[in-house]
């Protein structure tokens, strides 16, 4: 079962102007909101749990990955320059 992002918390200091200034990522279960940090949903995604952004109509899948350490979640490439991932609403 792929679960549906639907919003997005960002850190408006980070140093990062992608995927890793999100601080908090929403998604829906049983009709309501559940938040988690990007490194919960990071493990969760190398357990086997699948998430998606919907932006345009199209469902772009959420990747894992890690950089110096952290762990954090990007979609996986599509035919789009924007990051899916940031076009979500604010939590």
């Amino acid at each position: 079962m792929a679960l549906q992002v639907t919003c997005v918390t960002t850190d408006s200091g980070s140093d990062y102007d992608d995927c890793r200034c999100i601080e908090t990522i929403g998604y829906e279960v049983l009709g309501s909101t559940t938040q988690k940090t990007p490194a919960e949903i990071h493990d969760k995604i190398n357990s086997g749990t699948e998430f998606y952004v919907k932006e345009n109509g199209s469902k772009t899948y959420l990747e894992a990955a890690e950089r110096n350490g952290t762990k954090y979640v990007r979609t996986e490439a599509n035919d789009t320059s924007r990051d899916n991932l940031l076009q979500q609403p604010s939590c």
